[in-house]
Order: C-alpha cells, then sequence, then structure tokens
C-alpha cells in the first residue's frame, strides 16, 4: 500500500465513478500567454572578428534569439538549438584556422576547443563525459559583416551559461524495493525564472533517467498523455489535466498524484488541480498541495536523536559524548574494525576481526549481542544498511564487499541471516572496492574503487532475489585517491580524498559540478568521512575528527575528536 496521510479538505466534494469518465476526448492545447517581456537583442558588435563572433555565439547558446542573431538566414533556418546540448567548461579556445592561397576572403573557418563536462540526453538527464571537444563553425561576410553559416551540429554551452539559463528540477518516482519512496530524478530545463511545468509533465511521463531503469517505477501507466497544457486556474490552482490512463485502482492514483505534486513544487501554485479528461483525478480530493503528503523522511532519513556513532580502538562509542554503547560491540567482547547502524537505529552490523585474523560480519539489535553470519574473508569493506522496506519491520539487509564480492546479507524470517549475491559486473573494470555506501533510500550506490569515486543504481527484478549495480559512472573524474565516501542526502554524497588541492568534496550524483569544502584545517591523510540529511559533515584526518556544516565553512574540531583512528558514522 502507499502510505500517505491525506488531509481531509474541508469542503463538499463531487463524487464521479470511473464510469462517467470518457473513453477518449481531443487533446487540447491552450495557449500559454506570454508572461516575460519580449528579450530585447543586442546585434553583434559591428566589424567583430570572426573568432569574437564564434565565442559570443557559444555564449549565448543559453538564449535561442541572442545565439540567432550571429547565424547567417539560411543557418538560422537550419540550425537546431534543441540538438543535444553539450556543457563544457568556462575556458575555451576559438582557434581561426588556415587558409589556402586562392581561399576566398569573404569566407573562414574557426574551430572551437573546449574540455566537455557532459551532455543532456533525450529526457533531459546530464550525462557526464569528460574530455576534449572540438567544433568546427564556418563564416562568411554578409554586407561586410561576418556571420556563422554552418553551427556545430550539437551545441556548446559553457558551464556559467548552463547554470544561468538552466534550472535543475527534480521529478519524483518510486523506489523498488517497498515500491513506495519517492526517489528524485534530477533533469535541467531552460527557464528564467522557472522552467514551464507542462515541460515537467511531460518528462515525468516519458518515465525515469536510463540510469535509474530498474532501480524505480512510475505509478504512471506508459499510456497516460497531458490532455491539455498546465494552466492556472481562476482561484489560482495549477491545473494538470491526463488521459489514457486506463484502469487505475485508487491507490494507484494517489500514488500518481504524489508523483506530480512532488516533481511540481518548485514551479506550481500551492496548489495542483489534478483530473483525468477535465475530472478529477482522484474523486474524494480533486486539489492537492505538498502539504497534503506524509514523507516517507521517517522511513530513509536517520530520526534526530540518532546523533552518530563511530569506531575507536576496535569499540563502539557514541559520538555524541563518547561513551561505550551498552553492546558487546562497546564493550570490547568484539575486535570491531567497522560498524553501521540501522536507519531506523535499532540495529546494528560489525566487521569483526577474529583471533584467525579473518574478517566475519555480526549483526543484531542495539540493545543485544550480535549475531555471527556465514559472511567470512579476509578483506570486508565497512557494513551498510538498506532501509526498512515494510514500514512495521526493522533493518533487515546489509551489504558489504567480501574479497572483492559485493555480498548482501538478508535476514529470513525465521531469523538466520542468509548470505546472497549481488551482480557487481558492471563494476570489475574499475578495479578493486574499498568502500560500498547505499543511499538510504536503497536506489543508489556509491562506490570507491581503484582510488577513484563512482555511482551506480540498485536494480532489482520484482520476485526474485536478483540484485545487480548498474549504470556506474564516474564522479570527480580528475581525483584518483577518494579513500572515503557517504550520502548526505538522496541526490549528493560526500567524498573525502588525499588530493592535495581538494580533501573533502560535495558532488551530486550526476557529477554535472562538485563543490569543494574547505581546506583550512585539515591535516592529511583524511581515513573516513560520513554524511547524513540535518546534520555535520565529519571526517577523520592526520589528528582526528573535524566537522562543518556547509561548503566554504572552516573545519572544527569535533568534541569527542579521538585521535587519527576514529571511524565516525551515522545511521544507514
Amino acid at each position: 500500500m502507499i502510505r500517505r496521510l491525506v488531509l481531509v479538505l474541508g469542503c463538499l466534494l463531487v463524487v464521479a465513478s470511473c464510469a462517467n469518465i470518457p473513453k477518449q476526448t481531443n487533446a487540447q492545447v491552450i495557449p500559454n500567454p506570454a508572461s516575460q517581456p519580449q528579450q530585447k537583442i543586442e546585434l553583434p558588435d559591428k566589424d567583430a572578428s570572426p573568432i569574437t563572433v564564434v565565442r559570443r555565439f557559444v555564449e549565448a547558446s543559453g538564449e535561442t534569439a541572442v545565439a540567432e542573431a550571429y547565424l547567417t538566414e539560411d543557418a538560422r533556418r537550419l540550425w537546431r538549438p534543441d540538438n543535444q546540448l553539450t556543457i563544457i567548461e568556462n575556458e575555451f579556445s576559438t582557434v581561426p584556422q588556415p587558409q589556402g592561397k586562392d581561399g576566398d576572403p569573404n569566407r573562414t573557418t574557426v574551430e572551437v576547443k573546449a574540455t566537455s563536462k557532459g551532455w543532456l540526453d533525450s529526457r533531459k538527464s546530464f550525462v557526464a563525459q569528460t574530455g576534449a571537444q572540438t567544433a568546427t563553425v564556418k563564416l562568411t561576410k554578409q554586407e561586410g559583416q561576418w556571420r556563422i553559416s554552418e553551427a556545430p551540429g550539437n551545441v556548446l554551452i559553457p558551464i556559467s551559461v548552463f547554470n544561468n539559463h538552466y534550472r535543475a528540477v527534480k521529478l519524483y518516482f518510486y523506489d523498488s524495493a517497498s515500491r513506495e519512496v519517492p526517489v528524485p530524478d534530477q533533469r535541467y530545463l531552460p527557464g528564467a525564472p522557472q522552467p514551464a511545468a507542462s515541460e515537467i509533465v511531460g518528462l515525468l511521463l516519458q518515465g525515469p533517467a536510463s540510469a535509474l531503469q530498474g532501480a524505480v517505477r512510475s505509478a504512471l501507466p506508459s499510456s497516460a498523455v497531458q490532455r491539455t497544457n498546465v494552466t492556472p486556474s481562476r482561484d489560482g490552482a495549477t491545473v494538470v489535466n491526463l488521459g489514457q490512463l486506463g484502469n487505475v485502482s485508487t491507490e494507484e492514483k494517489r500514488a500518481i498524484a504524489i508523483q506530480i505534486v512532488l516533481s511540481l513544487q518548485d514551479v506550481a501554485a500551492t496548489t495542483v488541480r489534478l483530473q483525468v479528461e477535465g475530472l478529477p483525478l482522484v474523486p474524494d480530493q480533486p486539489d492537492w498541495k505538498v502539504s497534503d503528503i506524509l514523507p516517507d523522511s521517517d522511513r530513509t532519513t536517520p530520526k534526530a536523536q540518532l546523533t552518530g556513532m563511530m569506531v575507536v580502538g576496535n569499540r563502539i562509542k557514541e559520538l555524541r559524548d563518547g561513551k561505550q554503547i551498552n553492546n558487546p560491540a562497546g564493550d570490547g567482547s568484539y575486535h570491531v574494525e567497522s560498524a553501521a547502524q540501522s536507519v531506523d537505529g535499532s540495529q546494528l552490523a560489525v566487521v569483526e576481526r577474529l583471533n584467525s585474523g579473518d574478517l566475519q560480519l555480526r549483526v543484531g539489535a542495539l540493545t543485544e549481542g550480535l549475531r555471527q553470519t556465514n559472511v567470512t574473508g579476509k578483506e570486508m569493506t565497512r557494513p551498510t544498511w538498506q532501509f526498512a522496506v515494510a514500514s512495521n519491520e526493522i533493518g533487515n539487509e546489509v551489504w558489504v564487499v567480501v574479497d572483492g564480492t559485493i555480498t548482501r546479507a538478508v535476514r529470513t524470517r525465521e531469523g538466520p541471516w542468509l548470505s546472497l549475491p549481488v551482480n557487481g559486473s558492471e563494476l570489475e573494470r574499475f578495479g578493486k572496492i574499498t568502500e560500498l555506501r547505499l543511499s538510504r533510500d536503497g536506489v543508489r550506490v556509491a562506490v570507491v574503487a581503484g582510488g577513484k569515486l563512482y555511482v551506480g543504481s540498485v536494480g532489482r527484478t520484482q520476485g526474485t532475489t536478483n540484485v545487480a549495480i548498474t549504470s556506474p559512472k564516474p564522479l570527480l573524474p580528475s581525483v584518483t585517491n577518494v579513500v572515503s565516501v557517504d550520502w548526505l542526502d538522496p541526490s549528493r554524497v560526500v567524498a573525502a580524498t588525499n588530493t592535495p588541492n581538494g580533501l573533502v568534496w560535495q558532488v551530486p550524483v550526476d557529477g554535472i559540478e562538485a563543490q569543494r569544502y574547505s581546506l583550512a584545517n585539515l591535516t592529511a591523510p583524511l581515513t573516513s568521512v560520513t554524511a547524513a540529511p540535518s546534520r555535520q559533515v565529519v571526517v577523520t584526518d592526520a589528528v582526528g575528527m573535524w566537522t562543518v556544516s556547509e561548503v566554504g565553512q572552516v573545519w572544527l574540531p569535533h568534541p569527542q575528536s579521538q585521535g587519527p583512528t576514529a571511524r565516525p558514522f551515522y545511521p544507514g
């Protein structure tokens, strides 16, 4: 069931049965009157050189009307600004190409040389792809002025221009484990000050990004369409009118409503009026607000009272006060190498060093002794938890990498823990995995392999135990000595490295633009990092533990520094 708290609206609602919904109506596109003033187009500088014309064209690539001013009339007709958008670094070169002796003085060619960051795919998702990017631009003189007669096939746009003219939009789908938790899927749309709501609904109807296929699901059936543009009503609501939903249960209709309302929350009016063929999508609730939806943060975000723990001297202590936890893992009964607390806080997983020197995974309740599992090996990464799939359950799935193999320990109904494989074949080419962290919504995984950072999706095959890591892609491609990573929230990770010019980084899962934390007060080498929503980031360096709340702030000593061997961790 989709467990959501829907507020009772204090108004009389008209109930319409599904039998009253027409089988088919003609699509009606409502014109969207231009609410913004017409842009004043500045013509190119008079007598501008070919290099200048090309540079200004690239710099104007976020504004179609401005960029077109640099094209000849014929080139304007052929140019497709909606072609693949390639995002490049701000610094790029425009190099004139040599002309032959018999070359036409009224024609010339300029080559653009840039460093690519990635591109937007057809679903407006950013796909990271760094490397050299070149493009040839041909120019001709018209009435004494240089204009572009042949533009590149793909549109090159510097990252600063992209940030000024495109807006990040989070679409929402549902995780594939519980099939109930909304998961953000970031896209990029043109628009100032914000993208059009109709475009967002259109992308939502297309489904999740390619990289999330198999990891999330949509409540919207593939047959669904927009019957009309998203428009404001006379009473100020945002009206979304769908069609061709087919035979959808009331529960799934509510799931559709939640998806749409969350996806429109940054661009729509407070109230969203959801319709199918002009009639209410959910008959007993035609109007929806974000406040009508109880978020699943209680299932995928650690509660405020869970302040974190740390492994120090092979024992687990509270991060809050440095006291040993009331568990054999805290009193020295186990030789603890690393540990993880479940998202709900009730369970603990530890990697124990045995007398033989081998490592073994123990799992159990925080208030009890921890049960041995059959997960053993010579090397083992620190554990990471999948959130409790059912709201009435406790955490019952822990992941580790054992001797290079990704393994998940799953609690059976009878109580014992069963070791199951995870298909990590797509990660094998990246090298030895030294860190693996599940996102707290269970949809993505962050991996440190071969000293580099990657993020992939967790694909689950319904009705089976098959789980695979799919579509892994590099983050921080220029950094080669990442040592630790954790999830700040469902869309961002924090990575600790030993790169002198950037020890700690905050990186979005699509990798479009990383932010560097301050270097102040940190001393290499760094060994560990932990992060979670609404909590300070904690790192361990050569001195001890340090904390910071935001990028740009100076690192401050943690009250429980504990020295350079401390390994802090938040639930997850």
